[in-house]
């Protein structure tokens, strides 16, 4: 998938000088359903993983169809169908929103979510996404209130919300 801040991305964990406590960090995931720009008409498209295990969230590089060409591609608003896609071939996350910092981007709205939640100071013990929550960007953190407040304005304006989503959330504040 394309990266859409354009920065190098880095390794992380044991073999980039992590040490032997960060094993986690050796080990890549992604979700099983990406939300990306469509190639043909910019709009919200959705990309399937579809040979991974459908009762998961998310897939790690262990799994035999890591490296493989699994994704369906399907268009919400125009006609555009992709058909065993890789993921590095996936144009970049449909859900781009610009704060103060860099570019704040997630998977699908499920993890914008647990992002929005995350910076609220909310918990988000439970959540699909918990996960993630290590690989929140430090600008995200920094400029918080200029993310929430742009996440807002985003979903407002694409007529999107959270309450739509993720019916095994436990959204309690505890």
């Amino acid at each position: 998938m394309k990266n859409p801040s354009g920065a190098k991305q880095e390794k992380f964990g044991s073999r980039s000088g992590g040490g032997s406590s960060h094993v986690r960090y050796d080990h890549l995931r992604r979700p099983i359903k990406i939300e990306i720009l469509c190639p043909c008409c910019q709009k919200r498209a959705i990309a399937s993983d579809d040979h991974a295990n459908q009762d998961y969230v998310s897939v790690g590089d262990m799994s035999p169809n890591w490296e493989q060409s699994s994704f369906s591609v399907m268009c919400t608003s125009c006609m555009y169908r992709g058909k065993n896609v890789s993921y590095d071939e996936l144009s970049e996350p449909f859900y781009q929103i610009k704060g103060r910092g860099e570019i704040l981007w997630a998977w699908n709205l499920a993890h914008l979510e647990m992002i929005y939640l995350f910076l609220s100071a909310k918990n988000i013990k439970g959540h699909q996404y918990e996960f993630y929550s290590t690989y929140i960007h430090g600008d995200w953190k920094k400029y918080k209130s200029s993310y929430l407040k742009a996440i807002d304005s985003w979903l407002l304006k694409n007529k999107l919300s959270f309450n739509q989503n993720t019916p095994n959330h436990n959204q309690s504040n505890q």
